[in-house]
């Protein structure tokens, strides 16, 4: 039965007897508001996916939680769960809560002092065909960038959080995020 016809009240309280069909459809119906609502915020150490994924859980929350008996229509509960899943992520992060997660030190091989460890058992010609490869990459790619986002990407590289590479550059950490939002749109299209 397509159920695409279905008002939001009908389709929450279809999903509180289990239906999963009603799930999908106010799913799929809420995923361009929880675009919209994510759009305006930032979250320290994540992207836009990452809260578009947060609106989502609080879209899941108001499908689960929402009772006709309010005096709320579904789509403003649901609006209003939503913004609030994605302001407890911004808060949570700003805590800096999951610090250990944002702030780890990456172990792949342009670490010198780590270099040797992941050559292990691969023949020298593969050793060098990485070692040129990624020579390359990274000369061609910083060739293509501004010079904002090569100073952004190379204290990214540092492992530097996006907090302190704002406050070393003199710019907000939202410029930070953005320079490396074009850094990978950029990357992506060479590859």
């Amino acid at each position: 039965m397509c159920q695409n016809n279905y008002t939001d009240e009908y389709l929450a309280a279809q999903i509180a007897l289990g239906d999963r069909d009603a799930e999908d459809v106010l799913l799929r119906r809420f995923l361009g508001r929880v675009k919209v609502l994510a759009r305006p915020y930032f979250i320290i150490g994540g992207d836009k996916e990452d809260l578009i994924q947060e609106g989502m859980v609080g879209l899941y929350k108001a499908m689960r939680e929402y009772s006709s008996e309010n005096s709320a229509s579904f789509a403003t509960f649901a609006t209003q769960c939503i913004k609030n899943q994605i302001l407890d992520a911004i808060r949570s992060a700003a805590r800096k809560k999951h610090s250990p997660l944002n702030t780890y030190v990456s172990m792949d091989a342009s670490n010198p002092d780590l270099e040797h460890i992941f050559d292990i058992g691969q023949e020298p010609e593969q050793i060098l065909i990485k070692r040129e490869d990624k020579a390359y990459l990274e000369n061609s790619v910083k060739a293509k960038l501004s010079k904002l986002e090569n100073a952004v990407l190379n204290h990214f590289l540092e492992g530097e959080s996006y907090v302190l590479i704002a406050e070393k550059l003199n710019i907000d950490a939202k410029s930070v995020d953005n320079a490396l939002s074009r850094i990978r749109k950029k990357v992506g299209s060479w590859q």
